[in-house]
């Protein structure tokens, strides 16, 4: 690969982000081109988009993030076949973007086995969200039982967010968010892109690194470039009800993947242990969710986890 810019396709996802998508548009550095996946906004998102310089598909439905990800690195008409592909968020903007952009194709130059290149995104809370080792029962354990929220800096934590790294330098990681990140087309396009089976959303880029990996392919962390993010819009927008259970449904697609039966057993416990212990928790302690609110989303959980059906007006006939 060369540092050409020509050589890169931006790849945006919108859904109702007309507010955000411009900025995200207009922050890639030609001769980069971008295309601007619109999953039925309701908006002016595609407009938006648009007149930010972006080529727009404009689909008749919300397909979810993956498959419009992968809509967007196939073939666009008026757009010419890129070598790599950075997907972008639209509340996410490439900060000093030439040398941002150069910075993440110049770690894919310098080892045909890396796959994946993400910039350190800047924004609240940014460094403890954006790079993570792949899900292990510790961190299920940790997370079911509020160690995170009793003890934020405990070590498991640290590790698994990688937070005991020294972030001044490049080096490999497992699982960083898809907010911003390049990927060789030839590896994204081996491993069979983003599965469709986790849209709408969550987890298909947490699937994409393990695939990435178990294929012998390495992902970067590379500090020299950057980008800022938002972060959390599409989450605050959702209803919590709707949000945890399906969150819940692709953690548990993403183990029937890559995990064996007793993890998966295992997993199962654990998330319904968390979810009842935060059911006794919620008369006595403030959330961050109302109340109802919150109780039906556990109440959803524990049913999914019976077999009874993941219960989200984000999916197809409600689950």
């Amino acid at each position: 690969m060369s540092a050409d810019l020509a050589r890169v396709r931006v790849v945006v996802v919108s859904w109702n982000s007309a507010g955000l998508v411009g900025r995200a548009v207009a922050s890639v550095p030609p001769p980069a081109r971008v295309v601007v996946v619109d999953n039925a906004s309701a908006d002016g998102s595609a407009a938006a988009a648009a007149r930010a310089g972006a080529a727009v598909l404009r689909l008749g439905s919300n397909s979810g993030f993956g498959p419009a990800c992968n809509r967007g690195a196939g073939r666009v008409a008026d757009l010419p076949d890129a070598d790599a592909l950075l997907f972008l968020n639209p509340d996410a903007v490439l900060v000093d973007p030439p040398a941002s952009l150069a910075a993440l194709l110049a770690e894919l130059d310098a080892d045909p086995r890396v796959a994946a290149a993400a910039p350190a995104l800047e924004g609240d809370g940014q460094e403890a969200f954006q790079l993570r080792r792949l899900p292990t029962l510790g961190a299920l354990a940790r997370e079911a039982f509020l160690v995170n929220r009793l003890l934020p800096r405990n070590r498991g934590f640290l590790r698994e967010r990688y937070l005991d790294r020294d972030r001044t330098a490049p080096f490999d990681v497992e699982q960083p968010a898809a907010a911003a990140l390049l990927v060789r087309r030839e590896a994204f396009e081996t491993v069979g892109g983003f599965e469709p089976a986790f849209a709408p959303a969550w987890f298909e880029d947490v699937d994409l690194s393990a695939k990435l990996l178990e294929s012998g392919y390495r992902i970067r962390f590379v500090p020299a470039a950057r980008a800022s993010h938002v972060g959390g819009t599409t989450m605050r927008a959702l209803p919590y009800d709707d949000y945890l259970p399906l969150y819940t449904r692709n953690l548990l697609l993403y183990l029937r993947r890559h995990a064996g039966a007793p993890t998966r057993g295992a997993a199962r416990l654990l998330l319904a242990a968390g979810a009842l212990l935060r059911l006794v928790l919620l008369p006595f302690v403030r959330g961050d969710h109302a109340r109802p609110e919150a109780a039906r989303a556990f109440l959803r959980v524990l049913r999914g986890l019976l077999g009874l059906g993941f219960r989200s007006a984000l999916l197809p006939g409600g689950g």
